[in-house]
């Protein structure tokens, strides 16, 4: 059976009828490499972080086509009873603990979370990062705060797998966002993280244009901005903070809003 684009033009499934045996290549997998052979042998929450992991970085941009291979998987009658992926372990039990991630994953619906993620030179934006972490999370929205300084770009993207709402803010550098937050608004991009609300946040000392360019750079992701940006020249008072705080509790509303209409 061909599934193309998962990951590539030339993916295809191959089942070995008096096995019950799926060869699936890319799909089902994930970067993993233990002494167990079989996904049964491995804790449920080590498989649950690798899987997410791996579909998050390698299969999000396809979820398209993943929904299409699973609905032809399921009109072939197919009776399968292991699943053996190019990548990471082999399923021969509860094959539905994969297979019905793999459809939650790849319908996107938005969830009660929020990925807060911040590029910060001297603490101001991190400050402002905090403020609107507490607003959200007072406001009953589970919040998961990214320092770039310390966080990965494939785990920004894999908090972003389960969530509704992205919230980023850098501060400026030579009349840019800082150079890590650019890399991290650039994967993002090509993943093609979908159903997401987001706003913008950021401190300067001189121009302020990465506040700018973070919100362009949402808007060309089709993340829809529903609060109003809040950009802080040095370092945030009360006043700026409280802004910060009105800018959850924004997005906190429109992500309940987005949420009682799935």
């Amino acid at each position: 059976m061909e599934t193309r684009m998962i990951h590539w033009p030339d993916s295809m499934f191959t089942f070995l009828a008096k096995d019950g045996l799926l060869f699936s290549q890319d799909a089902f997998g994930m970067h993993l490499a233990t002494f167990e052979r079989f996904a049964d042998e491995l804790p449920a929450d080590m498989l649950e972080y690798e899987a997410a992991t791996y579909y998050a970085n390698i299969v999000l941009p396809y979820s398209p086509v993943v929904l299409k291979a699973l609905e032809k998987v399921a009109a072939t009658g197919w009776e399968i009873r292991t699943i053996a992926p190019d990548h990471g372990p082999v399923w021969r039990r509860d094959l539905g603990f994969i297979l019905d991630r793999y459809k939650k994953w790849a319908v996107q619906k938005p969830a009660n979370k929020a990925v807060v993620v911040y590029a910060t030179m001297w603490h101001s934006t991190e400050s402002m990062a905090k403020a609107i972490a507490e607003a959200l999370a007072q406001a009953g929205v589970s919040v998961k705060i990214l320092s770039l300084n310390e966080a990965h770009r494939s785990e920004v993207i894999f908090e972003l797998l389960e969530a509704g709402a992205l919230i980023v803010g850098s501060s400026t550098l030579n009349n840019n966002m800082l150079p890590q937050m650019a890399d991290v608004m650039t994967y993002i991009r090509g993943l093609k993280p979908a159903n997401l609300i987001g706003a913008v946040f950021g401190s300067f000392g001189w121009s302020g244009e990465s506040v700018k360019d973070l919100e362009t750079a949402l808007k060309g992701m089709k993340v829809d901005v529903v609060a109003e940006t809040v950009s802080v020249r040095h370092v945030p008072g009360p006043e700026a903070l409280e802004k910060c705080h009105e800018l959850g509790r924004t997005v906190a509303s429109e992500l309940a809003k987005r949420l009682s209409q799935k």
